[in-house]
């Protein structure tokens, strides 16, 4: 592990603040991280002095899970017809994200404001020492127990990780919980953003000289997101999101929001692969012409993170994406691919025939020497253009970009 990491995950397990700044070209800011349940209302004042930004919790996917804590961004949305101020102010335009992770703001039962120092300290710690006891309980009892102690809406508001930590979303909350997950705390920090003077972000190295003089750790995102992956501990192989858990445990793939198990082969399989992002002609022409060349046609969408590995960030989310595919009359069925290793659902579904786009020239010959290594003896075909049409979807968001339509 980089000494620099083991030096923060050790200071972050005894209770101490933790600097870190998230990357460039993204939100380009540096957090404090802090364990939830070591906060103290001390804590509290340097956060809002020396930092100035939000206060907020981070909470690990597993608890997330285990208190039902929702995506706002999923909510409001349900609540449109009633409240039409919900579909005016629908957060599709994040520029540094695909997604807002914040879920809801909370006060501890026993604070006063909620805002003090000490009101927020004891929010911050109370829901920390939780979260440690809730992955305990069942569902209904850490329910009740979380209820029983915590109201909303407050003044600390969580954000809460993506379902696989550092492989889809890289901002604050997710490094920060896989710096918890290594220093074998809670899983939930709260932290704060470092703002300057001048009303912007403070440089990072102006806070890494701060954090060098009071003797705070300083990390940039990617030397956790390294560390990350080298991490073996327990908790990367237990935890699995429900979805990904009856993927790998049950075979149950979701079509048209149905649980179906995948279909017994009818004769011919077909696999396609693709981003799916914005849905135009030119996919259901692909789609429609790989469902002709066998029985059955099962669609891999691509996960986010590897989407932003080969392309670009995706505008729409993975599970959203795989829901617009799976809807389509000619699809049998749409299921997520692997981030770590995109031939290992090849393995799992076992075409008989894989259907290329025209434009998915990148990677045939790895294909297929892919397949031939693996033994999996299946056709490679690709799909000729939808004479006329434009070129895709990166077109397509350049035309809205020039035009705005």
């Amino acid at each position: 592990m980089d000494p620099e990491v083991k030096n923060a995950v050790e200071a972050f397990g005894n209770g101490e603040f933790v600097i870190v700044y998230d990357a460039d070209g993204r939100e380009e800011e540096c957090d404090f991280f802090l364990p939830a349940e070591s906060c103290k209302h001390g804590h509290i004042r340097t956060m809002r002095k020396d930092g100035g930004g939000l206060i907020f919790l981070m909470v690990r996917p597993d608890i997330r899970d285990k208190l039902g804590l929702p995506f706002l961004q999923e909510v409001f949305p349900r609540y449109a017809r009633d409240y039409p101020v919900f579909s005016a102010l629908i957060s599709d335009d994040i520029p540094y994200d695909t997604r807002s992770s914040f879920s809801v703001a909370i006060n501890h039962r026993d604070t006063f404001t909620g805002i003090t120092d000490r009101d927020r300290a004891l929010t911050v710690k109370e829901f920390g020492k939780l979260s440690q006891r809730a992955l305990d309980m069942d569902d209904a009892e850490a329910l009740s127990t979380f209820g029983e102690h915590f109201r909303t809406p407050g003044h600390v508001p969580i954000c809460i990780a993506s379902d696989r930590i550092l492989e889809t979303r890289f901002g604050h909350t997710e490094l920060s919980c896989a710096l918890s997950t290594m220093a074998g705390m809670s899983g939930v920090s709260v932290g704060c953003e470092m703002m300057g003077d001048d009303g912007l972000a403070k440089p990072r190295e102006e806070v890494r000289a701060y954090a060098r003089e009071r003797g705070i750790p300083f990390l940039e995102g990617r030397q956790i997101i390294k560390a990350w992956k080298e991490y073996d501990g327990e908790w990367k192989h237990r935890y699995a999101p429900p979805g990904e858990r009856a993927l790998s445990e049950e075979r149950v793939f979701s079509n048209n929001h149905d649980e179906m198990k995948l279909p017994e082969k009818k004769g011919a399989r077909v696999m396609a692969t693709g981003v799916f992002d914005i849905m135009h002609p030119g996919h259901l022409h692909f789609l429609g012409k790989a469902r002709e060349l066998g029985d059955e046609l099962v669609v891999v969408v691509a996960r986010d993170s590897t989407v932003e590995g080969l392309k670009r960030h995706p505008v729409v989310h993975e599970r959203a994406r795989r829901e617009m595919v799976a809807s389509l009359k000619m699809v049998d069925a749409a299921v997520l691919g692997y981030s770590e290793d995109r031939y290992r659902i090849v393995e799992e579904l076992r075409p008989d025939i894989i259907a290329l786009g025209y434009d998915q020239r990148d990677g045939e010959e790895e294909l297929k020497q892919e397949l031939r290594k693996r033994g999996l003896d299946i056709r490679v075909v690709r799909i000729d253009k939808r004479s006329g049409d434009i070129e895709g979807t990166t077109e397509i968001l350049e035309r809205i970009k020039r035009h705005g339509a």
